[in-house]
Order: C-alpha cells, then structure tokens, then sequence
C-alpha cells in the first residue's frame, strides 16, 4: 500500500508490520558510584558502588526500537539459563515482543556487558560473554520457527555483534533465501567480514569503518568512499547499500545507479549509542511499508537525530518522529 504522506505511514503503516529480530541480543549494565581514594593493596581506584541499571542491549535494543515505532515484533536470539537471560526476556515481554525465539545452548551465559562508572568517567568494562558459533541444532529451530512465522512477516532485520549467532554464512544465506521466497524485506546490519553472504538482501547497512574494514578500502574522501561502497555491492551482492556516516549523515549506493547522499541536520549531540540500531529500525519499517530506499533515508537520519540528542541508548518512538516531521515541515 502507498501511503498519501509520512505521517499516514507512520500511523496506519508502521503498526501494520511484523518484523523478526535475528541476532546477537544482550544486556548493557550501568554501576554507577564513587571513587575517593587509592587501594592501599594495589595503585588502583576504590569503587564505592552506588547504583545499578541493566538495558536491553544489541539486538534486543533493535528489537526495542522496532516495537516503539509501532510494529509488532518476534526476537530470536541466544540468552542464558541465568539471571540476565531471565531478566531480559521479561523485559523484552514487557514491551510486548515475542520471545519465543529466545533459545538457550547448554551453559551458554547471557553476552552482558558491565561498566563501572563515575559521574564523569568510565573506569572499567567487564564484558561476560561466549562468542562461539552456536550449535547447527540451534539454527534448525530458528528456521523452522522462521517457515512457521514467516506468512505473517513483513520484515526482518539480522543484527549481528559477532557474538556467536551469525557466524556461519551457510546460516545467513538459508535465512535470506526463506525470506526471498515469501517476498519479506531484509535488511542486515552486520560487523562480519563475510559479505558474500548477504546476496539478495534488501539492503546492508555499515558504518563507515565497518565498510572499510569489510572491503579493505580506507575512506579518506568521497572517491574512496564510491570505491569502497562499489565493491561492498559487487562483492556482497544486496540490492542496496545504506552507510551512516555519523555528522555526514547517510549515503545509499543502489546496483546500477550513483550515490546519493542525505545530510543530516546539525543537532546538539549527548550520546551516538544505539543510533546505527535506531536507523536501520527506522528505514526497514519505511521500505516494508513500500517506502524507496531514498526517502526512507531521510526518514532514518531524523530518528538518528533524535536519539542521539538523548543521553544513553534510547529508543524512538512514533511520536517523536512525528514530531520531528512535523518540525521539519514548518522549517
């Protein structure tokens, strides 16, 4: 369906999709205290905890911003049988995305990452986490639960952090080619060298450094840039190419036709967390939703302005993209 303008698509569109989450989830911990003198033991701070958070990290926050844009959504991931698994699922139910993709691997932990922090600086990370690749068992089930689900998807974004769930490429191309079959917009936002993989995808979405280290071109300036986005699309084979460019805003290269570059306004930045995650939530809903790639563009450095005028990972919700449309008209 084409809808007469953004704001329908928005409202009507966007709680029309379902959308499936495939990648590596996790949890993001936040241990907030002080630090006020040196251990007499070691040259090392004394931390005085003072407060805790945990947030739904990697996949599960694209997961999050999917669900507060609207759509419907399905997780599929790998969690532990342990206290962060527990927590995360039930933080993910609570935002009413199906969790039955969740699986867990023998004593697999939940991927957590833990920082230690002061009001002005980080000190510590303490990363907990088995990035081996999971079990051929593991990727039947998703399959099989992604032929069940799939009449009733409109979308899927594979989300990859190179923790485990999308380390074989066998697995990706299977999953791609599920989706070709039941004509479901895919869109991949992957840290993994093996680009050959994504043929047929609806779109990739690298960061600048996450291009240049898949095609081992340096971008120094807009030549390298075409060159490097070129060979990305020759090698890998998607459709189409949407590459955040932080300030510069977003370039979308397309098999057979030239770059094209979509700015992004000037705003005033508290945290880029999680605005990569915001963005390709954002586009996919617009292209399912029959948007072209290049409007959904535009539509997707909005809600990365949005969020990265927010202090930690924060989703975007409707509303505030409306908003900021609405803004955006009257300038």
């Amino acid at each position: 369906m084409r809808y007469q303008n953004q704001e329908q698509m928005i409202k009507e569109g966007f709680p029309s999709i379902h959308t499936l989450i495939l990648g590596d989830v996790m949890v993001d911990e936040y241990v907030t205290g002080k630090v006020s003198r040196i251990s007499p033991e070691a040259p090392i701070p004394v931390f005085n905890y003072g407060s805790s958070k945990r947030i739904a990290g990697g996949a599960s926050n694209v997961a999050h911003n999917v669900a507060k844009l609207g759509s419907s959504v399905s997780m599929m991931g790998i969690v532990g049988e342990d206290a962060s698994g527990e927590w995360l699922r039930e933080h993910l139910q609570k935002a009413q995305i199906d969790t039955s993709g969740l699986l867990s691997q023998n004593c697999r932990p939940t991927t957590v990452k833990r920082r230690f922090a002061t009001k002005s600086q980080q000190l510590l990370r303490v990363d907990m986490e088995d990035a081996s690749p999971v079990s051929a068992v593991i990727e039947e089930k998703w399959l099989e639960l992604l032929e069940q689900k799939a009449a009733h998807i409109q979308a899927v974004i594979i989300s990859d952090y190179k923790k485990g769930v999308l380390a074989s490429p066998g697995f990706i191309k299977k999953v791609l080619h599920i989706c070709e079959k039941h004509q479901i917009i895919t869109a991949i936002d992957s840290k993994s060298p093996y680009i050959e993989s994504f043929a047929g995808a609806s779109f990739v979405k690298p960061n600048n450094l996450e291009l240049e280290q898949a095609v081992g071109i340096k971008i120094k300036d807009e030549a390298s840039l075409d060159a490097a986005g070129k060979c990305y699309l020759q090698r890998s084979q998607a459709k189409a190419l949407l590459v955040t460019r932080g300030a510069k805003g977003i370039s979308v290269f397309a098999q057979d036709r030239e770059r094209m570059d979509y700015p992004s306004q000037a705003v005033q930045v508290y945290d880029v967390t999680g605005a990569g995650d915001t963005v390709i939530s954002t586009v996919t809903l617009c292209a399912a939703c029959g948007m072209p790639l290049e409007e959904a563009a535009v539509l997707g450095n909005a809600a990365a302005e949005i969020v990265i005028s927010k202090v930690g990972t924060v989703p975007v919700t409707a509303q505030e993209l409306l908003n900021k449309i609405k803004g955006r008209n009257k300038e």
